[in-house]
């Protein structure tokens, strides 16, 4: 919307332009207002109960996705510590093997 009135603008000032100075007063009031009309609108849209309850909505699923990354990071740091557990475990039995095997 912003994009339109800027553009809106630059149209109605290359008009202002070839206009005589009555034309370019009344063309520049109705800028005005166009410029104020969109203002409220933004005014509007952003006071609007639907976009409140949007953030509220984005805000929520933040912190649901922040919960989800939390407990995944736990479980992997779980199944990392059981793997090292089990790797060390298996570790020391292979030397304990070795260790049987070279004293026979």
């Amino acid at each position: 919307m912003r994009t339109y009135a800027v553009v809106a603008a630059i149209a109605l000032s290359l008009a202002l332009a070839a206009c005589s100075k009555p034309t370019q007063d009344k063309a520049g009031e109705d800028l005005k207002a166009v410029g104020a009309d969109a203002a409220a609108a933004a005014k509007d849209v952003a006071n609007a109960p639907a976009t409140k309850a949007l953030g509220s909505d984005i805000k929520q699923g933040a912190t649901e996705a922040a919960e989800k990354t939390k407990e995944a990071t736990n479980k992997a740091a779980d199944q990392i510590k059981e793997g090292a557990k089990s790797a060390g475990a298996k570790t020391d039995a292979a030397l304990n093997k070795a260790k049987d095997d070279a004293q026979k």
